[in-house]
């Protein structure tokens, strides 16, 4: 009965751990992947930056509410 790598590697106690750090190494390389070579910058209009910053106040005043009522 042969012995696949895979199926040895499956059954050592840290191969779980192995696995996952491997995933995350890979979302880092693709995270560090350049991208398109000309760079678009958005400029945020006035309504778009009072709306950030009417959400914001939104979440700050929610979240004083919730510790307020803990």
């Amino acid at each position: 009965m042969p012995l696949s790598f895979a199926r040895i590697a499956n059954s050592l106690p840290f191969s779980r751990l192995f696995r996952q750090l491997e995933q995350e190494m890979e979302t880092v390389v693709k995270v560090l992947q350049p991208g398109p070579l000309g760079i678009v910058e958005h400029k945020f209009s006035a309504e778009e930056i009072r709306e950030a910053n009417a959400t914001v106040k939104r979440a700050v005043e929610n979240w004083r509410r919730n510790v307020n009522l803990e």
